[in-house]
């Protein structure tokens, strides 16, 4: 018979201890655990929210674009929306032999009651995809003539559509052939899809002998980076060669800022969470000296009590972290679930809830790291446990100075941890700079950790302040130094954490609202997009622009437009610009850099865009147009609001010159001043109205006002989700807080009783409690707003590295409700039970548990 090894029996030994010992101890703590537990749970139920919510963009435009492209592994896409000749794919079928297949796409979007719908053609060359869309399009066109196709589509069943059906689509009337089933539709879009035959797709989206891009799929055990080679010489910059999942790449980087704020506070509620578990297991040791002492005079070893807290620890971790799971999955269903169908000036892709693989794991590891390395430095008052202590009859108090080389330690790794805080958020670029605030946070700690003995002094000090009652409470502090710690750290966390995130969001929120300084200020916007969206296009007729300037009241029209670009796998927004803009860039950017690029001298970038290639101002960078690589020189450089992977300017007539998009995209109108703008609302609202436009996309009439405020509106939504995180992670601690605090009066019940039954009033044990609970409530005050200081300037650094804006520091009014709160809650928690152990028999009180 085999012998189970040793580490086995180790092992389950340990196991049997925490079921008999820790676990039974914790039972009659239910209180503690819960509290400890649900600040655990919710820093996993905020992760698994902010990751899947930010990654269910991402996963599900991957879905939409794998089930188009199939199994093709190389995408020549257009720069922009103009698209690329589609001849381009008859000289890749020509020149790249190891090509299997060259298959034209048209990747659009049409209006379908008022809701965009995304529109796929392509020719018969699109069953060699292998993907969905070739079911799809076999399945539906299988039994359709080939004439019907050059006036008919394809419909997902999401449209809600019946075959037969007739439409007018940018223009033209298309019949409704077939309705493809469910089945073969479920992966393209939740069935909202419309599929053309590339002429016909063509003219829906005004690309006449031109397409949006072209897959290309191998053949077998070919090299795929020489393919891409030979594809690129062919392509000579009048396109970009990328991986057909890239447009995923571009949807994770548009959430980036919101996605960077939020993670953010994830961790730092991460933080909170060990730190609220250390305080547990600070008061479980101090609580379980007695039972502790008594295995250690049965010959227990104090590696094995530690131990078997770390394994303690680990289960709450574990069982926090897997609890937190259903929770943050439907928090971010719930998020997902509310968004509205895609507005009709956007490209029309449905947002499914997808929850990363990876994200239920990362979410459980934290947690129980967080609860061990916690516990490791609780764990270590274990070892002045005496056997000696066992014998006692009385409560020992935890009066231990703390000394020694894990003061020293502490205090030397803090203060480097505080200094490499400072130097990671200037050094280190993009978001792993988001490490620096757990590093702060994790730091300060450490550091008033260190500080604990003068910290309970200072305790002791302010409680002498409240007379009589106050004195007898600086003695209860003198005697539990650990306690009255472990409160006040918890009271400066909840109110540093207040001030800290909540100060830096708002000031991201306000530094974002400022770059746009100059959008509001054109009386009316003729678009082709609405007021909360970058008029990316169609290009207005050229007409109109005449036609808004006839209108009675209209003294000035300037031009412009946007235009999304590709560069590289990367998207980018490029604004047109004329003389008499009122564009953001127009104020922002330095005179003179303006003049030279309305003179077509030059470009100007968002910091975004800067980053991503790599430039500063005064260097030349190579842009890859639809009409050849060209250099031009950055002017200046701005803050801007990240949209994608940033914007820039240059002159109007340049961008049309190297881009193909000759025309606007937008009219800023300047009426009189003593217009009735009413009037010349409606007036411009009634002269586009009919006015035709590609995929049947509206032109909108608003004001400047409304553009900002919409624009501004986006902004804090974006921040919105953050700051409800940021609440939750402080409501959490404010109930640990006030969990704290009660546990406190209640294990000093005892001692209460002995005052009581010594001829002390009720009165007096009340006011000396809240004497107690004033005096940490001040210090942990002090220290909160020295620790939320410092944590709102560090956060503006991170939040301006991560998302390249210049976020202006700025004192929030809200930083005095945190500190009111957090006092508020500290005399509200001691006050509450002590009262209620004041009126209890003395008799009861003062029994030995």
């Amino acid at each position: 018979m085999s012998r189970t090894p040793r580490w086995a029996e180790s092992l389950l030994a340990g196991l049997t201890r925490i079921r008999l010992l820790n676990l039974r101890e914790i039972r009659t703590h239910r209180l503690r655990l819960f509290t400890s537990l649900a600040v655990v749970v919710v820093s996993s139920a905020l992760l698994i929210a902010v990751l899947g919510t930010f990654g269910s963009t991402t996963e599900s435009v991957r879905q939409f674009s794998n089930a188009v492209s199939g199994s093709a592994g190389l995408e020549v896409a257009a720069i922009t929306d103009t698209g690329i000749d589609a001849s381009l794919a008859g000289a890749i079928r020509r020149d790249v032999e190891e090509a299997k297949a060259v298959v034209p796409m048209i990747r659009g979007s049409v209006v379908i009651d008022d809701s965009a719908v995304p529109l796929i053609g392509s020719d018969q060359r699109v069953t060699a995809l292998s993907g969905s869309l070739r079911a799809a399009v076999q399945q539906g066109s299988a039994a359709i003539d080939l004439d019907r196709l050059r006036t008919g589509v394809l419909v997902g069943p999401g449209l809600g559509l019946e075959a037969g059906d007739r439409l007018t689509v940018g223009g033209v009337d298309v019949e409704v052939l077939e309705v493809v089933d469910d089945r073969q539709a479920a992966d393209l879009n939740r069935g909202r899809f419309v599929f053309a035959y590339l002429d016909l797709a063509q003219r829906l989206v005004g690309l006449e002998g031109r397409v949006d891009s072209i897959l290309i799929v191998t053949e077998p055990d070919v090299d795929p980076g020489d393919v891409r080679s030979e594809v690129e010489r062919i392509v000579d910059g009048r396109a970009v060669v990328v991986n057909p999942d890239f447009r995923a790449k571009q949807a994770e980087v548009s959430s980036s800022v919101t996605r960077d704020a939020t993670l953010l506070v994830s961790l730092v509620s991460l933080v909170i969470a060990a730190f609220l578990v250390f305080n547990t297991m600070n008061m479980a040791v101090a609580s379980r000296r007695g039972s502790l002492a008594m295995i250690r005079a049965l010959g227990g070893r104090r590696s094995h009590l530690v131990g078997d807290m770390l394994g303690e620890a680990a289960i709450m971790g574990l069982v926090g972290g897997v609890i937190g799971i259903p929770i943050g999955i439907v928090a971010g269903r719930a998020v997902i679930a509310s968004l509205p169908d895609p507005p009709a000036d956007t490209v029309g892709t449905v947002v499914d809830y997808h929850l990363p693989w990876y994200a239920p794991i990362v979410a459980v590891i934290a947690c129980v790291v967080a609860c061990v390395a916690a516990t490791a430095l609780a764990a270590r008052a274990v070892f002045s446990v005496s056997p000696v202590e066992a014998m006692a009859p009385v409560e020992v108090s935890d009066s231990t100075v703390r000394r020694g080389p894990l003061v020293a330690v502490a205090a030397v790794v803090g203060v480097a941890g505080l200094i490499a805080s400072w130097v990671i958020v200037a050094t280190v670029p993009g978001r792993p700079a988001i490490l620096a605030g757990v590093v702060y946070l994790i730091a300060a700690l450490l550091v008033c950790f260190a500080l604990s003995r003068p910290l309970s002094w200072l305790v002791v000090r302010v409680a002498r302040w409240f007379g009589g009652p106050g004195a007898l409470a600086s003695v209860n502090t003198e005697r539990a130094p650990r306690r009255a710690w472990a409160t006040l750290m918890t009271v400066a966390v909840a109110i540093a954490v207040g001030m800290g995130t909540s100060g830096a969001l708002d000031n991201l929120v306000s530094s974002m609202s400022r770059s746009l300084d100059g959008l509001g200020d054109p009386d009316f916007y003729v678009s082709s997009s609405s007021e909360a969206s970058l008029p990316l296009g169609p290009i207005l007729p050229a007409s109109l622009r005449d036609e808004v300037a006839a209108v009675p009241g209209v003294t000035e029209v300037v031009g412009g437009q946007w235009a999304a670009v590709n560069i590289g796998e990367s998207r980018a927004n490029l604004q047109g610009l004329e003389p008499g803009s009122r564009a953001p860039f127009m104020r922002k950017a330095s005179p003179e850099a303006v003049a030279r690029v309305l003179a077509g001298d030059g470009i100007l970038l968002s910091n975004v865009l800067a980053r991503v290639l790599d430039a500063k101002t005064g260097d030349t960078v190579t842009l890859a147009t639809p009409t050849g690589r060209h250099d031009v020189v950055v002017r200046d450089t701005v803050d801007y609001v990240s949209v994608d992977s940033g914007v820039a300017a240059m002159s109007q007539e340049l961008l049309g010159k190297w881009f193909g998009r000759d025309g606007d995209t937008y009219l800023q109108v300047i009426t009189a001043p003593d217009a009735d703008p009413a009037a010349v609302q409606g007036a411009l609202e009634a002269l586009v109205a009919d006015v035709p436009t590609a995929g049947n996309k509206p032109i909108n009439v608003y004001t400047g006002a409304a553009a900002l405020a919409a624009t501004q509106a986006v902004v804090q939504q974006a921040g919105s989700f953050t700051v409800a995180i940021q609440w939750i992670v402080a409501g959490a601690a404010a109930i640990a807080l006030l969990n704290t605090l009660l546990l406190s009066v209640i294990e000093r019940r005892r001692e209460l009783g002995v005052l009581r039954a010594m001829g002390a009033s009720r009165r007096f044990v009340s006011r000396m409690v809240l004497a107690e609970a004033g005096a940490v409530a001040i210090v942990g005050a002090l220290v909160g707003v020295v620790l939320g200081g410092a944590m709102h300037l560090l956060s503006d650094e991170i939040l301006s590295v991560t998302t390249s804006l210049d976020v202006v520091y700025s004192p929030r009014p809200s930083a005095a409700m945190f500190v009111a709160i957090a006092v508020a809650l500290c005399l509200v928690g001691a006050f509450i039970p002590a009262v209620r152990a004041s009126r209890m028999n003395i008799s009861e009180s003062i029994q030995s548990e």
